[in-house]
């Protein structure tokens, strides 16, 4: 339970505007929820910002995933391995495990990147593919990642999951490598719910694009997406009492219908909802971008009020990241999360163990603090209770 401390700042998992629930009201009282023009508008706008990559617009990244691990693996049967960072969501890995592959972990730089030097010893003979994610929006070195593994002749998926609308060497995130990824989950640059709410796969090797096609190109639309967005807005966005109640309906569904079901299992195109409020969420991108940099920039010029935490993505000025990552090398995360939460600062744990107590190495100490969807002055308040925390000799 959080508590009484007036309203509280947290990590914003969704920044929309009026357009997304127009989109969404649209599509309800229309009878379009499923099927509309959305999804043809959504490839388009796409096409248009990618346009030196074929575009599917599917219902996760995850199916645009599995569908190019599975088609490398037929062009190149005898190699078995995928290389991913060892920091990473675990849908990766097991999507990789569910193409009958192997996931080999390499590890990561400070800033939470794959250490792309690591690729000179790490690729072999039975190399597959590397997948290089740019984590919480912050861009890796795809550019040197790109030139290595296509001497090797290994396949390279650029996973932009979490990021959209930024470019590197004058190329967007997503448009490097043999295949790119764009997910539009919750917490991400373009958000349009959970399970399933939507991803893009980019196919950047044209020697890949009539298989994929092939694939993908006659995809039915998705289905059932009320209920997942009533969960979303629930669980995500309202949060407090309505996520409460959201646990209750899911027992209630299990014990009733006896109902489990993997929203990942049917690889379809994204519903006309979904692709609508995505493409409200384009809409806005250049702007929540720029807010979201000065957000940064304003955490960038505190740190130095701070002498036991660090945030160890903020390596350059002009940066962008979906999530604010702290590193607390002083206070064990799980106590630190407490003492913020009892001053009215929301955060939340990483991936894997990174949130385990600091143990000298980049994966530990770290905590998500908010940021996207802030105003400057909820800054101040996160730093101060910071700032609390080490004064009242908690470290």
């Amino acid at each position: 339970m959080y508590p009484s401390v007036g309203n509280l700042i947290k990590p914003e998992t969704a920044v929309w505007g009026k357009e997304e629930w127009l989109y969404i009201a649209k599509s309800i009282i229309s009878g379009s929820v499923n099927k509309g023009n959305n999804v043809e508008l959504l490839s388009k706008t796409l096409a248009e910002k990618y346009p030196n990559s074929t575009v599917f617009v599917l219902n996760s990244a995850r199916a645009g995933l599995i569908a190019s691990l599975l088609l490398f693996k037929k062009k190149q049967p005898d190699k078995t391995q995928v290389i991913i960072p060892e920091f990473i969501c675990d849908s990766v890995p097991q999507a990789v495990k569910k193409c009958g592959l192997v996931p080999v972990f390499l590890p990561v730089s400070d800033d939470l990147n794959l250490n792309i030097s690591s690729l000179y010893t790490g690729c072999n003979e039975k190399t597959l593919a590397v997948i290089l994610p740019h984590m919480y929006g912050k861009s890796a070195n795809i550019g040197q990642a790109e030139v290595l593994l296509k001497e090797k002749k290994i396949y390279l998926i650029d996973d932009a999951a979490q990021v959209a609308g930024v470019n590197i060497e004058s190329k967007p995130l997503g448009g490097f490598g043999d295949v790119g990824l764009l997910s539009f989950a919750q917490a991400k640059t373009i958000v349009t719910g959970v399970r399933a709410s939507g991803g893009v796969l980019f196919v950047n090797n044209k020697d890949l694009i009539g298989a994929l096609t092939e694939n993908l190109q006659m995809l039915p639309f998705t289905k059932g997406r009320l209920s997942t967005l009533c969960h979303f807005l629930m669980v995500y966005k309202w949060q407090r009492v309505w996520k409460r109640m959201d646990y209750y309906i899911q027992r209630l569904k299990q014990r009733i219908w006896d109902v489990h079901p993997d929203y990942y299992a049917q690889v379809s195109k994204i519903s006309n909802m979904e692709a609508g409020i995505a493409l409200a969420q384009f809409a806005s991108l250049s702007q929540r971008i720029s807010a979201t940099k000065k957000n940064i920039e304003y955490y960038q010029a505190n740190q130095q009020l701070l002498t036991s935490f660090t945030f160890p993505q903020i390596t350059q000025d002009n940066i962008y990241l979906t999530r604010m990552i702290l590193q607390s090398k002083r206070i064990a995360p799980n106590i630190l999360a407490k003492l913020l939460l009892q001053q009215g600062v929301v955060s939340n744990t990483v991936y894997g163990t990174g949130s385990k107590i600091f143990d000298g190495t980049s994966l530990s100490g770290l905590l998500e603090l908010p940021l996207q969807g802030l105003a400057l002055v909820d800054i101040d308040k996160v730093v101060c209770a910071l700032k609390k925390i080490e004064d009242n000799s908690y470290v």
